[in-house]
This record gives structure tokens, sequence and C-alpha cells, in this order.
């Protein structure tokens, strides 16, 4: 903004209109025109901060999301509409107006309380909470807002993931009751260590694959970062045959449903549990991630390579889902001290 004096004596101000288009307006007084210079300089500085409503939406604007999970930030923020009337608020929709720095413990602990009068579980309000911590987390990385105001409080004790339990010999009896299409949505999970879902499995394109350096740069929209796969032979194998029939037949998508469709969620979890009962098991489709990262632990695969596989950024988290498997591991480490002879030269 800018003021200046005409020659008739009139006092002009240029300013952005709500378009970011230049105007002026002229004004006969000077304390006039300095109050409405000033009034505009206020509107800007209001204007750069963030509500969290726009940080939502900011996020989910600039990074890929699975349909369901833009449906739950919206009714976040939002709420949604009942079909018989009426209107469902959201957990922070009473702050969605509010700018982001003026957020308070107190006004997360606001979130959680309309969470618990929605009759959600513990389980469920760390969900939506998480939810809106990555999403001002990644504003803070984007430089749009200083800080979360959120990030040093935990999430509520006594949350428990949900079970991912499933053994390698549970998959065996399985598998042959898988339809073809999601025996081979299944190898591509276990082979590249994906979490089966529509947003990373069923969204996989083969443009992923460097067949030079035979490896996979798979996106993961969950923490929306990516990570680089080295996929076994024997998979690669079977996938560049597909890769160069879909190619030639315009498929772009690594795994597709019934009639080369494109996956939905009904589609495999509905498949999934059908071939469960068929088969006598009892194990959700995300154990395909869990098993393969036991069977690398249990086969004395290093930590840290089995976390860059599983696209953790800290070795910390692979430990803290899959210790259970680093019993074997132990005891080769127990192995590998006696093979150096260490122990009986220390007793000598």
């Amino acid at each position: 903004m800018s003021m200046a004096k005409r020659a008739d004596g009139r006092y002009v101000v240029k300013f952005k209109d709500a378009q970011g288009r230049w105007k002026q307006r002229s004004f006969r007084l000077e304390a006039e025109a300095r109050q409405f210079d000033a009034d505009c300089q206020y509107d800007v500085t209001e204007n750069t901060r963030m509500t969290l409503l726009e940080a939502v939406l900011a996020y989910l604007k600039n990074v890929t999301h699975a349909p369901k999970t833009v449906e739950m930030y919206e009714f976040i923020v939002c709420g949604n509409d009942r079909k018989h009337g009426g209107h469902r608020q959201g957990p922070a929709e009473i702050l969605a107006g509010r700018f982001v720095d003026t957020l308070t413990r107190r006004d997360l602990e606001t979130v959680r309380e309309n969470c618990r009068v929605d009759g959600l579980t513990t389980a469920s309000i760390n969900v939506y909470v998480g939810k809106l911590k990555a999403a001002l987390n990644w504003c803070v990385e984007q430089d749009l807002i200083h800080e979360n105001p959120w990030v040093k409080y935990r999430q509520l004790p006594g949350a428990k993931n949900k079970p991912r339990t499933g053994t390698q010999e549970d998959f065996r009896k399985l598998y042959p009751a898988l339809p073809s299409w999601l025996q081979w949505a299944a190898k591509t999970a276990v082979a590249l260590c994906l979490r089966p879902g529509i947003s990373e499995l069923f969204r996989l394109e083969w443009s992923a694959f460097d067949w030079q350096a035979e490896t996979v740069t798979v996106y993961m929209p969950k923490v929306d970062s990516t990570k680089l796969v080295f996929p076994p032979e024997d998979y690669l194998a079977e996938a560049w045959p597909r890769c160069q029939e879909d190619t030639e037949n315009g498929r772009t998508l690594v795994c597709r449903g019934k009639n080369n469709r494109p996956v939905h969620a009904s589609m495999y979890s509905g498949a999934w549990r059908r071939a469960c009962q068929k088969a006598g098991v009892s194990m959700p489709m995300y154990a395909l991630r869990h098993i393969a990262a036991s069977e690398m632990l249990a086969h004395g695969v290093d930590i840290a390579a089995i976390a860059a596989q599983l696209g953790h950024k800290n070795i910390t988290t692979t430990g803290a889902f899959y210790t259970h498997a680093l019993a074997s591991s132990q005891r080769q480490a127990a192995r590998a001290l006696n093979r150096a002879n260490l122990v009986r030269f220390g007793a000598g």
C-alpha cells in the first residue's frame, strides 16, 4: 500500500483487493486516507496468518490422500450433514476458524472431549488428533505456519495399534483361496513391503520400477514420503513380463482387480475376507507387511536395512513393531560370539 497527495489536494491510497489486484481510493482528508491505509496494513498482517481449516485444506490440496482419508479430514474440521437432516459436528469444527498460532492445550482437549461425547474410542481419538497434527506438521515444513502448537502433546495412553497378527503358515493356507488378481497383489505387497490398501498398493504404477537398477520407488501417502525398495529377484522375474504386456495394452497400474478394473476398498477387503473364511484363517491383509518384516528379522537381516525396505525413517519404529521376531536374531548374535571364541577365551 502507498499514500500520495494529488495536485487537486485529494489523497490517494493504493491497495490490493481480496483477489490481489491493485486498486486505489481517494479521500478529501489526510486523516481519512491514513486511517484507510492503516486498516489495509492490518488486513494484510491478519491474512498472512493461517486458520486451522486453511491449514488442513492446504495439506489436502498439496498431498495425495486416499478418498477415505480426505473424508475423515472433512469431518474433523467441517462435520457432515446427516441423510435425514441435521448436522453432525466435527471434533475440531468449533476451532476451524481459529488462527493456528492461537491454539492452546485446552483447545486440544476440546477436540478430544468432542470425540468422547460422540462416543469415539481412545484409539479413534488418537487417530483424529494425529490427522490434525500431521496437517500442521506439514504446514510447518512448508513455512506456512511458524510452529505446531500441539506437537509436544502425546497421544492418550491405553490405545493400542490394531492387531496385525498373521504368520507365514497362515499366508500359505490362505494364498490358494485368493483370486488370481489378489494373489498377485499379495505377492507385490510382500515383495515391496507395502501397506496393503488403495493409497499405496493398488495405486502403484509400473513407472515406479527401475528395471536396470532392479529397484522400485514407492510413494507412501501415509507419511508423505518415498522409499527405495530392492525387490526379490523372483518377484522381478515375474513382474517384468507383466509390465511388458501391460505397457503394450496401455495399462499403468501394477495391481488391478477382476477384468483389469481399478481396485476399490470393498473389492479387495471383501475378496480377502471370503478367502480367509474358505481357508479357515483369520488375519488382516495388513499382516502381509508384518509377515515380510518378521521373516527378514528372523533370518538375521540388519534392522536398518529392514527399516529402509519398510520405509521407516527411524529404526526404533521398526524395533517397536517387530521386537517379537528379534529372539532368533539374538540367538544368531549369541552363536556369532561363540564362533569368535570370545567367551571361551575370556573364561580361560
